[in-house]
């Protein structure tokens, strides 16, 4: 996203009703971001996509850390569909939290929260989804005033509001919506997946749609490449100024079901640039193969130049590293004043290029990555990994943290680092949070979620942790803080699926 508005998204989608598989630039002064109650301290929004309301199962809902002098603390609250104000009303597999995105959708002095809620039914449609807007005000996030965004045309299993991102896309005319699709039909080929660009979500909303290959109607956009079945174009999105010069923020869709020749599910990235004369193009692996799933995770934001332009990490977490099947790798295109240089991307998995650990079969490296000003010099890469085993805890998670790609430094976090403790099958690192600011400094901070985290016996509660950059450089080295329900006042019991952390503002 440019510069002039820094709007803070989601990292990556991580996978709900579907099969499942930063931007940053390190700054002198550092604004508060985002900031739902104006009182001058980053906050952060968690999403609880399996929450349980009554006994309505996996409904979802929505939790707040708001930042104080002192770190992050909540208010005792969740948000459902069923909180005053908020339109609608929860129903089981809503999955309400499933993806989040803040931004200032009204254009006053409050950041406001997109809620994606893939499973919604819209009519009789069944999981064609929503996406919600909760606005801030001096109280916080609330329902008062929500608008409820859907597609033109909802067909069942759309799952409209799995991902979602912000950006200038048509001009500095305010913060617009790009809502992932991944399961739209198209014509009639099934899951090919689509994105919609909602200009003035919080005031007037206008839809653009975007699909590979097709152009149907005004309104309607086609990108390269054919729709095909399981494409699942739209899984994860990331807007920002590829292209500085065009004034206005690019488009990179990721599409991690997309085949290329025999190679099933290889998956591309398809970027549309800023600008009349901008064009689009499709980011590749170098050697695609079976079950990539490149795509998957997208990060956007300044890691490897001066010039000020912004580069983007993808991440294809089923890739083979080796004889490790999913052990995963991420990518990194660097970009110029023509936009992206789809050659020469720089490809890095465990044990290799200064990545620490050993790739290993289903660790999944790049099932989620954010790209931030974590450093004190530096861009860093931060790589959620996880399938990782940690000593004999299976499946327990870590993060990997690449400064400038290209071992300035590197680190390996676990739970332990991040306020926790390590267990099997709690996948610490399968979701990240956008890079957010949590007070006035040069460092940005990370939220790390662990959905599969078992809370007092209740496996897959979910918790979630915020790294701190430190003085020196580093995340973590600021300290860290440990959230789930039940404790340091975030809302609910902490039941069984709940998943909290599987999404971030």
């Amino acid at each position: 996203m440019r510069r002039v508005t820094w709007l803070v998204a989601l990292a990556a989608a991580v996978a709900l009703a579907l099969p499942s598989g930063g931007r940053a630039a390190v700054m002198q002064v550092a604004q508060p971001v985002p900031d739902f109650n104006n009182d001058g301290f980053g906050d952060l929004a968690l999403g609880l996509p399996g929450e349980n309301v009554g006994r309505l199962v996996n409904a979802g809902a929505v939790s707040v850390l708001y930042g104080r002098s002192n770190g992050l603390s909540s208010n005792r609250r969740v948000i459902t569909q069923n909180s005053r104000g908020v339109p609608g009303f929860a129903e089981a597999g809503d999955q309400f939290g499933g993806a989040l995105v803040a931004g200032r959708f009204n254009r006053d002095a409050y950041w406001d929260v997109a809620v994606g809620t893939p499973g919604e039914d819209v009519g009789r449609d069944s999981a064609a989804g929503a996406v919600t807007i909760l606005f801030g005000s001096r109280a916080g996030l609330g329902g008062a005033g929500a608008r409820l965004l859907t597609q033109r045309n909802p067909e069942p299993g759309d799952n409209f509001g799995f991902s979602l991102a912000v950006g200038e896309i048509s001009g500095p005319a305010g913060a617009e919506l790009a809502v992932g699709a991944p399961g739209e039909t198209v014509g009639n080929v099934r899951r090919a997946g689509a994105v919609s660009v909602i200009s003035r979500p919080g005031i007037a909303p206008s839809h653009k749609a975007l699909y590979q290959g097709i152009r149907r109607r005004p309104g309607e956009s086609g990108v390269p490449g054919v729709p095909e079945a399981g494409d699942l174009f739209g899984w994860d999105i990331a807007a920002n100024d590829f292209m500085p010069a065009a004034g206005r923020d690019s488009l990179a869709v990721g599409a991690p079901g997309e085949d290329l020749g025999r190679a099933v599910d290889a998956g591309v990235v398809v970027v549309r640039y800023a600008g009349r004369t901008g064009g689009r193009t499709v980011l590749k692996q170098n050697r695609p193969e079976r079950g990539d799933r490149f795509g998957s995770a997208l990060g956007d934001g300044y890691l490897t130049r001066s010039d000020g332009t912004d580069d983007l990490a993808v991440g294809a977490p089923g890739e083979t590293v080796g004889n490790a099947r999913r052990a995963g790798v991420v990518s990194v295109f660097e970009t110029g004043s023509s936009g992206f240089l789809a050659r020469g991307s720089r490809g890095f998995y465990q044990g290799v290029a200064g990545v620490p650990g050993t790739a290993e079969a289903g660790d999944r490296f790049g099932y989620a990555v954010a790209v931030g000003g974590y450093g004190r010099d530096v861009g860093g890469l931060a790589v959620g990994v996880p399938g990782e085993d940690v000593g004999t805890a299976a499946d327990a998670g870590v993060l990997n943290v690449l400064y400038g790609v290209s071992g300035v430094r590197t680190q390996l976090l676990t739970q332990r680092n991040a306020g926790g403790a390590v267990e099997a099958g709690d996948r610490f690192g399968a979701a990240l949070s956008r890079p957010f600011t949590q007070d006035q400094d040069v460092r940005q901070d990370l939220g790390v979620g662990a959905p599969g985290e078992t809370v007092r016996g209740r496996a897959g509660a979910g918790a979630a942790s915020v790294l701190f950059g430190g003085a020196s450089g580093g995340l973590g080295a600021g300290a860290a803080q440990l959230f789930y329900q039940g404790f340091r006042g975030v809302g609910g019991a902490g039941e069984r699926g709940d998943a909290l952390g599987r999404a971030f503002s």
